[in-house]
């Protein structure tokens, strides 16, 4: 029986994202393509709120965190204060791209989207390596057992499948999109060069 099975799923989209996110922003920096990009940085804003903190975040701190806070269950030390200080970080970064998209400041949107998935591929390494075996090793057959009827009826009130199948479909969509972008570019690239090599 594993407590935090589900939580690293919920990371692996967790970290796909974060890796289009850098994609994106290298490639509108790249191509000076801010349009593109500041059209598309809401939909990651938008995961970040409704995946990553309201539906992943419930489970994690309001759930899990309140399991490992148990006198004796975590007996070596206690690395939960600094996953709830690198998660008020995350928060801190998204709301400053927040900021940058009402300013229409693309590199403080770069800079803080950077800093975000900089932050994030470092705190779920933490979480997936040292938090969770942590918490396997510790939590009693019991206590796993009443945390995952607490996760199931999280997933039930925030309808799991639903909001699984949204950001999956959102994924693919974005990953199609940005390659069109490249695509794209190559061949204004390439059109371009022609046309400066006819000229010359």
């Amino acid at each position: 029986m594993l407590a935090t099975e589900n939580l690293m799923k919920e990371h692996q989209l967790i970290l796909k994202y974060v890796d289009l996110m850098e994609r994106y922003a290298e490639f509108g920096l790249k191509n000076l393509n801010g349009p593109f990009l500041f059209e598309k940085a809401d939909c990651f804003i938008q995961f970040i709120h409704e995946f990553a903190d309201d539906f992943h975040h419930a489970k994690e701190e309001d759930i899990l965190f309140r399991y490992l806070d148990v006198p004796g269950v975590l007996t070596h030390c206690n690395p939960v204060p600094q996953m709830l200080f690198e998660h008020n970080k995350a928060r801190e970064f998204v709301r400053n791209m927040e900021n940058a998209l009402q300013t229409k400041d693309i590199n403080m949107l770069v800079l803080n989207a950077e800093q975000y998935a900089k932050l994030l591929k470092e705190h779920i390494y933490k979480e997936d390596n040292i938090l969770y075996p942590m918490a396997e090793r510790g939590l009693s057959d019991d206590a796993k057992s009443s945390l995952l009827r607490e996760y199931a009826d999280t997933d039930n009130r925030l309808d799991s499948h639903a909001i699984w199948r949204k950001y999956e479909i959102l994924c693919t969509e974005l990953e199609n999109k940005l390659n069109v972008q490249k695509e794209t570019a190559i061949k204004f690239g390439e059109h371009e060069s022609r046309v400066i090599h006819e000229k010359g």
